[in-house]
């Protein structure tokens, strides 16, 4: 396997979970807002931190075909090991007039260790594969090799936390986050 396939098959993974890790808060409503942004965090967030294999199995299939499976990578697989380790805190939720700001604490791997990932050492441990015999040298054995070497790098990722704030404005459909904050949270694993 070249090097420029193994910086795509990171590639892909990464593209894979950013689609799965694609969460756009909905809009919320409520006479009181504090409470209402606190409930629209709650019920979002916890579809993350408590998915269960029905729900990744739903989120999977709705993704289709993500050409990991050519490495033996089963997107759900990949799903539920990213969510593994996701928690949050609601820190602060402060209302100013139509704006409001939701400060969060969140716990999460972080793809970007694949994207640092050692490319040469990857290459050299597969030759060693290869050399011992634990891996045949033809595209199928290399590509099974590669999706094992990945998998465990991603089970392996310990989740972090990192610091949201999240702004919120209230339009005609309720409070809803703004573009950048909406973008913030879809990229909460990347």
């Amino acid at each position: 396997m070249k090097r420029t396939s193994l910086k795509a098959l990171a590639c892909t993974l990464c593209a894979t979970l950013a689609l799965a890790g694609g969460l756009v808060l909905t809009g919320c409503s409520g006479t009181d807002p504090e409470e209402a942004i606190r409930a629209d965090l709650t019920t979002n967030l916890d579809q993350i931190k408590n998915l269960d294999d029905a729900a990744i199995d739903e989120l999977a299939e709705e993704m289709g075909d993500t050409g990991l499976e050519d490495y033996g990578i089963e997107t759900s697989e990949l799903i539920a090991s990213m969510a593994d380790g996701f928690d949050y805190s609601i820190e602060s939720v402060e209302v100013d007039g139509d704006t409001a700001t939701a400060n969060l604490t969140v716990t999460s791997k972080s793809m970007s260790e694949l994207m640092n990932l050692d490319y040469d050492e990857m290459t050299n441990d597969l030759m060693s594969a290869i050399e011992s015999g634990e891996v045949t040298a033809d595209e199928e054995g290399i590509n099974a090799w590669a999706g094992t070497y990945i998998m465990d790098l991603v089970n392996g990722i310990e989740p972090s936390e990192k610091s949201l704030e999240l702004t919120y404005v209230n339009g005609d459909d309720g409070w809803e986050l703004d573009a950048n904050s909406n973008n913030a949270v879809s990229q909460i694993f990347i």
